[in-house]
């Protein structure tokens, strides 16, 4: 009688296994690594974009600060440029010391809030001078005037260092011209304008707290620190 032996299973689980790990790999090498170098390469893109981004923005903003400092000195040099050549063209030394030139300062005193004193000193009588009391003194006004005056340079307008004046501090910059009749130093002219709108618009000098924001319809981002 002869004996039947039944035909062993173990090689064919085996082949199968490796057939089921090869298609297993196949797909993942197929479909999950042209996925994760697709999105390498759009975090990469997505990476230079942002940076030329926020480098774009960033030379606009500081080409918008360099315009806001540009306006700031060209207005205030405007000022005393067109006193000094209003004088000049009067062409007579009583013009400059005269009540009509002192109430001229006192208009344009008045219709700019940023600007803090006008000064103008004859080179042979007294000086006229419109300030503001509250932002500083006479004898300031005074001091501020004698330096600038004290200006050899060839140059007609000239601009001052920025100074701190006043019981609070104020921040004021000086700008400077000088008036010239028949060849010769009549007068010079000062105005002295404050920093503080300046400071505002370009360094930031006022803080925002979160109600101020919201009012004004800003986006805001909090950051939330988990306790340890």
């Amino acid at each position: 009688m002869a004996l039947l032996t039944a035909s062993p299973q173990m090689p064919t689980t085996n082949k199968r296994v490796s057939l089921i790990i090869f298609v297993v790999a196949t797909l993942l090498l197929v479909g999950l690594v042209p996925l994760v170098m697709t999105g390498w390469l759009l975090s990469e893109k997505s990476g230079r974009e942002l940076r030329s981004a926020e480098n774009r923005y960033q030379i606009q903003l500081v080409q918008e600060k360099a315009r806001q400092i540009e306006m700031f000195g060209r207005r205030w040099t405007s000022i005393v440029s067109g006193l000094s050549t209003a004088l000049e063209l009067a062409n007579d030394p009583a013009v400059i010391s005269s009540a009509q030139t002192e109430i001229k300062l006192g208009s344009i005193l008045r219709e700019q809030p940023e600007l803090v004193a006008l000064y103008v000193k004859p080179a042979n009588s007294d000086s006229l001078s419109v300030f503001r009391s509250g932002s500083m003194t006479r004898e300031q006004v005074e001091a501020i005037a004698v330096e600038m005056g004290a200006y050899q340079g060839r140059t007609k307008i000239r601009a001052g260092e920025p100074k701190q004046v006043g019981a609070n501090g104020h921040s004021v910059m000086p700008f400077a011209s000088t008036v010239t009749l028949n060849g010769e130093r009549a007068a010079d002219i000062v105005a002295i304008a404050s920093l503080q709108q300046i400071s505002q618009g370009v360094v930031g000098m006022n803080a925002a707290n979160e109600a101020d924001l919201w009012k004004a319809g800003l986006p805001m981002v909090f950051v939330v620190i988990p306790r340890r």
